[in-house]
């Protein structure tokens, strides 16, 4: 059973939130908090397993508890629910440590399927989220450079090619024919040497070196 926290300052958002978690067994909600502060309070007694997190908020937002979290809890997920599709929040809310990133006009079953993602995967960013990163990159006004810091192998380059066309690890093993543990280490290999701290930061470093035309 997966524990989550909500933090939100609307009572009304907790509410429907955790009426849809709770219809299974699969989620338990084990605190609820209005600020950043109150979340923190609470961590240590509630030990969650994911939080899932505003960012607007009085006291304290969402992007300054997560930082708060990656730095004392770095275990813990956080899953931004938010109505902020601005580059700006999502940017912040990454560079905080942030696992997944998700827009409150999502519905109910792309809110189970982010947690369930975050839980085995690490990560999850909407497909909204993920196409406004990309097109703050491409939009700017200086070409990226093609010029790779640290090369990646061809392997390497494969599976990258596959995670950002949203292929879970049991998928690429499937369709390369190698383990699930290769696909992860490839996979810690490439945020490693990228600098990335999730997938969304892979996203950005590809779009930045041009390294697939799909994207």
């Amino acid at each position: 059973m997966i524990k989550i926290m909500l933090v939100d300052d609307h009572q009304i958002v907790r509410d429907g939130i955790k009426s849809h978690l709770e219809r299974t067994n699969k989620y338990k909600i084990v605190a609820e908090a209005i600020n950043g502060l109150d979340a923190l309070d609470l961590i240590k007694e509630s030990t969650p397993d994911l939080i899932i997190m505003d960012i607007h908020m009085k006291q304290m937002d969402g992007i300054t508890c997560t930082k708060e979290i990656s730095r004392n809890h770095p275990h813990i997920k956080v899953l931004a629910l938010t109505m902020h599709n601005e580059s700006q929040y999502i940017k912040q809310m990454l560079a905080a440590g942030a696992a997944g990133y998700l827009l409150k006009n999502c519905d109910q079953e792309e809110l189970t399927l982010a947690i369930d993602q975050i839980t085995k995967e690490g990560s999850y960013f909407s497909p909204q989220v993920t196409k406004a990163i990309m097109n703050t990159l491409t939009g700017t006004p200086e070409k990226a450079k093609k010029t790779i810091e640290i090369p990646l192998t061809d392997r390497e380059l494969e599976i990258l090619h596959l995670i950002l066309k949203e292929f879970s690890n049991k998928e690429i093993s499937e369709k390369l024919f190698i383990g699930i543990r290769t696909v992860d280490a490839h996979k810690r290999n490439l945020l490693e040497k990228t600098g990335s701290k999730n997938v969304a930061g892979l996203v950005l470093y590809a779009v930045k070196h041009e390294l697939f035309n799909d994207l």
